[in-house]
Parts: structure tokens; sequence; C-alpha cells
């Protein structure tokens, strides 16, 4: 089990990594590169980083849960 410190520390920098890039990268395909392009873009961080977080917290425990049982030989499982 991953301590506190560390899960939020994870959830915050894996959030925020995840939501710069997909943020900037959707707001340059939508509309393209010009002059306000990182208005535009820091505005949508803005929106899309506290929902990736959100998720982060919540899917976190269950993929890491899932990726145990899919790596933990059947022998080996706590029933």
């Amino acid at each position: 089990m991953m301590n506190k410190k560390l899960f939020w520390t994870t959830a915050v920098m894996t959030s925020s990594v995840m939501a710069l890039i997909m943020s900037g990268i959707i707001v340059t395909i939508n509309t393209g590169v010009d002059s306000e392009l990182i208005t535009r873009w820091m505005r949508s961080f803005s929106i899309a980083w506290p929902i990736a977080l959100s998720l982060n917290v919540l899917v976190i425990p269950v993929v890491r849960n899932l990726a145990e049982k899919i790596c933990t030989p059947k022998q080996q499982r706590s029933i």
C-alpha cells in the first residue's frame, strides 16, 4: 500500500503533466498557433487540471489493484 504523501505527490504530478500536455496539444490543434495560444492553453489547463486530479485520485487505487491482480501469480493471491 502506498503512503499518503507518495499517493498525493504522484496524483498531483501525473495529473499536472497530463493535463498540461493534453490541453496544449488539443488547444493548438483546434485553434492553431497565434499570439493568444498561451492564454487559451493556460485557460484550458486551469479547467483540465482539477478534473484530471479528481479522476486520478479516484482511478489510481482501482488501476493499482487491477494491475496487482494481473501481475500476481494465482497461487500467491490472497482470497
